[in-house]
C-alpha cells in the first residue's frame, strides 16, 4: 500500500509540475473550450468510444478529435516534446478516400476553400475544381506525406486479433518489457515474446514505451464491420462475441497493459432511428438522441470504455428547435455531441456545434445568447447555403 501510495503521490507531483510548464498530461481539444470544461483532452492509457446513427458524422467527428487535433497540436506545439502515432483501422472507407479526405481538409484549413471528394474527382455533371485548385492540391504533396508519417491508414485488417496482433508488434518496435523485479527483458526474450513461443510472454510483468510521451491512438471505425473469429471451441463467433473479444479482451489490454488509446466507432441500433411523438404530434428528441442503451450490436461495449461521446442531427428527423437552435435554419449545418460516459468526470453534458459535413469541420456554436458572436456564424451558414 505504502509503495503505491508513494508512486501515486509521484505521479501527483510531477503532473503538477508539468503543467506549470504549460504541458497539460494530456493532447487538448484545442479550440472546443467547452469540451475541454468536460474531457481535458486525449489522455494515454484511456478508451474512447464514439456512437450516432448511420449517415450522422461519426466517422468525420472520430477524424476531428482523435486525426486532425491531435496532429495539428503536435506540429503546434514542440516544446511538450509529445511523440505521436495513429494507426486508423478503416474498415468502412478505403485508404485512398481517407486520403482524399485530408487534401480537402487541406485545402479548406489552408485557403477556407470548401472542396468536396466529389468536387475532387469531377463526379458529376456539377462537380469539379479548377486550374488554381489543381496547383494547390500538388502544394499539399509535402504536408500528406508528413501526414502520413504519423497517421498510418489501414484498410487491409479487420479482425479482432489481426489488430491486436499488429499493434502487438508495434508495442515491441516502440518500447520496453520488464519483469516482475523491475528488470528489461534482454533483446532475445523480445524477440521470443514477438514470435509469440511457448511461455516467452510469462516473464512480462509490465511495459513503458521509450519516450514517456509517446501518444499511441489506435482508432477502429467502424467497430460492427469487423471480421468474425473463431472461438476457442473452433465455432464462428457471433457479431455480438466478436465486437466483446475486440473491446473487452484486446482493447483493455491496449489501454491498460500498453498505455494506448483505443477509439472506437460504433453505431447507434436503427431502433433510434424510429421516430415517436407526444400527444402533440410533436418529435420525442430525447428518445432519438444518442445512448448508451442505444449502442448497435452489442450494448457492452460501453461498460469497457473510459469516455463514450455521442452525435446527434435533429435535421434528420424534421425536429424544429434543440436546444434553443432554431434548426430550420441550421438544418444540416448543427450538431449536439453528447457526453454519455465519463469515468472519472460529469456525465450528460451536450455540446452544440456547427458542422460542415464537406470538409470534416466541427465548430463549438456560441450561446444564442451572444448576439454577435452567433451571428458570425450564421451569415457563414448564409453563405454556404447559396453554394
Amino acid at each position: 500500500m505504502g509503495n503505491i501510495f508513494n508512486d501515486l503521490v509521484r505521479t501527483i507531483e510531477a503532473n503538477q509540475a508539468n503543467h506549470a510548464r504549460g504541458y497539460f498530461n494530456c493532447i487538448p481539444f484545442s479550440g472546443m473550450n467547452r469540451l475541454e470544461s468536460f474531457i481535458p483532452g486525449i489522455e494515454q492509457s484511456t478508451y474512447y468510444l464514439l456512437t450516432a446513427n448511420s449517415g450522422v458524422g461519426k466517422s468525420k467527428l472520430a477524424r476531428s478529435l482523435f486525426i486532425h487535433n491531435p496532429y495539428e497540436y503536435l506540429k503546434n506545439n514542440p516544446q511538450d516534446d509529445i511523440k505521436l502515432d495513429i494507426y486508423y483501422f478503416s474498415l468502412e472507407e478505403s485508404r485512398e478516400k481517407v486520403i482524399l479526405s485530408e487534401i480537402s481538409k487541406y485545402l479548406f484549413s489552408k485557403y477556407r476553400k470548401r472542396v468536396s471528394i466529389k468536387q475532387l474527382l469531377s463526379r458529376g455533371r456539377y462537380n469539379t475544381i479548377d486550374s488554381e485548385t489543381i496547383k494547390q492540391i500538388h502544394e499539399a504533396r509535402d504536408y500528406i506525406n508528413q501526414f502520413l508519417e504519423v497517421v498510418k491508414i489501414i484498410d487491409n485488417v479487420r479482425s479482432p486479433s489481426a489488430i491486436f496482433n499488429y499493434m502487438q508488434n508495434v508495442a515491441y518496435n516502440i518500447g520496453t518489457f520488464f519483469d516482475s523485479q523491475g528488470v528489461e527483458l534482454s533483446r532475445q526474450e523480445h524477440e521470443r515474446i514477438k514470435a509469440d513461443l511457448p511461455g516467452a510472454k510469462d516473464k512480462i510483468s509490465y511495459y513503458r514505451t521509450t519516450h514517456p510521451r509517446h501518444y499511441v491512438i489506435v482508432l477502429t471505425d467502424h467497430i460492427s464491420l469487423l471480421y468474425n473469429e473463431k472461438s476457442p471451441t473452433g465455432s464462428m463467433m457471433s457479431q455480438w462475441e466478436t465486437m466483446s473479444t475486440f473491446s473487452n479482451k484486446y482493447c483493455i489490454s491496449l489501454r491498460d497493459k500498453y498505455g494506448f488509446i483505443p477509439v472506437n466507432v460504433q453505431q447507434q441500433t436503427s431502433a433510434k432511428e424510429q421516430v415517436e411523438s407526444n400527444f402533440r404530434g410533436a418529435s420525442v428528441t430525447e428518445k432519438l438522441e444518442p445512448s448508451l442503451d442505444g449502442l448497435a450490436n452489442n450494448k457492452e461495449t460501453q461498460r469497457d470504455a473510459n469516455i463514450v461521446l455521442g452525435l446527434f442531427s435533429p435535421a434528420r428527423y424534421k425536429i424544429t428547435e434543440h436546444r434553443t437552435y432554431d434548426i430550420t435554419f441550421w438544418d444540416n449545418f448543427y450538431r449536439s455531441m453528447h457526453i454519455l460516459k465519463d469515468r472519472d468526470g460529469e456525465s450528460n453534458g451536450v455540446l452544440s456545434m456547427f458542422f460542415d459535413g464537406a470538409v470534416d469541420y466541427f465548430e463549438e456554436l456560441p450561446s444564442m445568447d451572444n448576439v454577435d458572436e452567433i451571428s458570425k456564424v450564421m451569415q457563414r451558414v448564409l453563405k454556404l447555403k447559396k453554394r
